[in-house]
């Protein structure tokens, strides 16, 4: 390989390559994350399926700690004291002489945190939230700095001492405190017993965020960075052409100048192919998640139908046979009453009734009803919500046609339409 302009082409051209393939990667992850929140619609507690979830509600434990700093009862919170340290150097400068200069920082001399489970609950109910693997975005709950003399500058760390101390430490803690409003993004799972549902880590996506910032800050974020990370990959496939033009007229120096300018341009059209693939992909596939979601919302209605239609019958059958076997007994103790009081027996002191329960499968019952019907409303508005965020993903242009195109099934207006062909293993009921 040749020289060109006293430097080697070939590491030129690879110095921006590289750098080019970290920013697609660091485009492709953000971005796909970006989609991934907005695909996943919101959730209420009472209408959570299996699978990946996002639901939002307030904090509760009764016997949570209280953070160390705030004194604030949280389920998870980190804390940590720093001191600040001033510090004179000697070193060499680049032509070998002595010099000094003088450096600032600060050390951690204590720190401590605690993470238990909860239960997260809204409006329609409660769910446990086991909080093992979970990504947290808490709020500062404590921040001060204090100088030697104050009170709780030797509460923590008395004994440590720094190198070039200036008698300063900044105390800081954040948190997610009992009764706050948190967001959580988390694989729903059966719990251990079976008979309920909990949120934790897990799941195809492997996503468990617990955020007291909501849905939007992170959304807002992860496309900032998608755009910095397709930005500066950009720039660097640019600079990876030039590069790759230098390495043409260095191995070639005799190559025309339409040569070295298609070699320029190479590397910006392989970045925009490559980039574009990554789109048709991500489209596609999260065009898919939304029609997948659709059609677990559309069979988790005819779950609590079918819920319905198997336990209403059954409740209604016990409840009367209750309330006809306790007839039958408050009338043989009218009987009896009458027969005793008919052959004199006037020193009756007490009398030992059975244990009615009638009144309590009753209400049994109404609870049932109301629990049920509550189900269906909830199953019946995710559906709607997920049908509605179907069709418009589909609807738009230029993703839902790209999204059409590689074969993603337009939903029916409602789920007494006939349903088309699904895209997922995932069936929707039809009718």
């Amino acid at each position: 390989m040749s020289d060109h302009g006293g430097q080697l082409p070939g590491p030129e051209f690879l110095a921006a390559a590289v750098p080019a393939l970290l920013f697609l990667w660091m485009w492709w992850h953000w971005w796909r994350f970006a989609r991934l929140l907005k695909d996943v619609p919101h959730t209420p507690v009472l209408g959570i399926f299996v699978g990946l979830v996002e639901t939002a509600g307030t904090v509760r434990r009764d016997d949570a700690p209280r953070a160390t700093l705030s004194g604030i009862p949280s389920v998870h919170y980190s804390w940590s004291v720093r001191e600040h340290w001033r510090r004179t150097e000697t070193y060499r400068d680049s032509k070998g002489r002595t010099r000094t200069r003088v450096r600032h920082g600060s050390d951690v001399v204590a720190s401590g945190d605690a993470t238990m489970d909860f239960v997260l609950a809204d409006e329609t109910g409660s769910i446990v939230v086991r909080s093992k693997g979970a990504s947290w975005t808490p709020r500062t709950t404590f921040s001060e700095q204090v100088s030697r003399g104050h009170p709780l500058y030797d509460t923590h760390a008395p004994g440590r001492v720094v190198s070039g101390s200036t008698g300063v430490r900044s105390f800081t803690e954040v948190a997610v405190p009992v009764g706050s409003k948190a967001w959580v993004m988390a694989n729903a799972r059966p719990s251990s017993g079976g008979d309920t549902l909990e949120l934790g880590a897990g799941g195809e996506e492997g996503i468990f965020m617990i955020s007291l910032s909501g849905e939007s800050s992170h959304l807002s974020g992860a496309r900032a960075i998608a755009v910095v990370g397709l930005v500066l990959g950009t720039a660097c496939a640019a600079a990876a052409g030039a590069g790759l033009a230098r390495l043409v007229a260095g191995l070639a120096p005799g190559a025309d100048g339409v040569a070295i300018a298609i070699a320029a341009v190479f590397g910006l059209a392989a970045w925009t192919a490559v980039v574009g693939a990554i789109w048709v992909g991500i489209v596609r596939n999260g065009a898919v998640r939304v029609r997948t979601r659709w059609e677990r919302a559309a069979s988790l209605v005819d779950v609590q139908l079918k819920r319905r239609a198997d336990l209403i019958p059954n409740l209604v059958a016990v409840t009367k046979g209750t309330a006809a076997h306790e007839s039958s007994v408050q009338r043989a103790v009218a009987e009896l009453r009458a027969g005793a009081a008919s052959q004199g027996i006037l020193r009756i002191l007490a009398e030992a009734y059975p244990s009615l329960t009638a009144d309590q499968a009753f209400l049994s019952l109404q609870r049932q009803l109301a629990d049920t019907e509550s189900r269906i409303a909830e199953s019946r508005k995710f559906e709607i919500e997920s049908r509605k965020a179907l069709l418009e993903r589909l609807s738009t242009f230029p993703e839902g046609t790209v999204a059409r195109v590689m074969g993603v099934a337009m939903p029916p207006p409602s789920l007494a339409e006939p349903a088309p062909p699904p895209s997922s293993r995932a069936r929707p009921p039809r009718g």
